[in-house]
């Protein structure tokens, strides 16, 4: 079963979701719950920081940076591997970089983050579909920093409004998508056997 899920807490400021770089190691098996959540935070499909992300948020400066235009941030999907066996589940990895030329805000809060995998036409899970209290969070980016957050996959479907779905997906080829408000990341394919 689902219950509401609080979306990925990119670093050291857990409680509100944001990307940047982690203070204490992940560890394996134990994802890290956003604040006001407990219970088995793996089991109810909360996504855990990551602690590799590369680079952390910019420090202010005296000119404000402007919002991040539709080109300049790229989010990208990928998987930590490609084939699973029956007990491994998917670690799903989200990774948003600036791509332009100049620092600029990006809103990477819990009401804008995604991990969408499906197969073929079925969709099978979101981690949109049980967010407890979306919120925003704008985050400043340098030229080139990456944010990268692992999410990992209980091998469960969900359904918007975080009804209960009974059935598995099945052992074959799915896809992960990553997203990150309008943004859409490439499609990375990986099998669970």
């Amino acid at each position: 079963m689902l219950v509401a899920v609080g979306l990925v807490a990119w670093g050291s400021i857990a409680a509100v979701g944001a990307f940047r770089a982690m203070t204490a190691p992940d560890t394996a098996g134990a994802p890290t719950s956003p604040a006001g959540e407990s219970g088995d935070a793996a089991a109810n499909g909360t996504p855990s920081a990551d602690a590799s992300a590369s680079g952390s948020a910019s420090p202010s400066t005296s000119e404000e940076p402007t919002s991040c235009q539709p080109g300049d941030v790229v989010v990208k999907a990928s998987t930590e591997q490609r084939q699973h066996g029956p007990e491994d589940n998917p670690v799903l990895v989200m990774t948003v970089q600036n791509t332009g030329e100049f620092d600029c805000e990006v809103n990477v809060g819990t009401g804008q983050q995604e991990f969408l995998v499906k197969s073929g036409d079925d969709r099978i899970f979101s981690t949109a579909d049980c967010v407890a209290d979306p919120a925003d969070l704008d985050i400043t980016m340098e030229p080139g920093q990456e944010e990268t957050a692992r999410f990992t996959w209980e091998r469960v479907r969900s359904a918007p409004g975080c009804q209960t779905v009974a059935a598995k997906p099945r052992p074959g080829t799915y896809v992960f998508e990553a997203k990150l408000g309008n943004r859409e990341s490439n499609v990375a394919v990986f099998e669970l056997q």
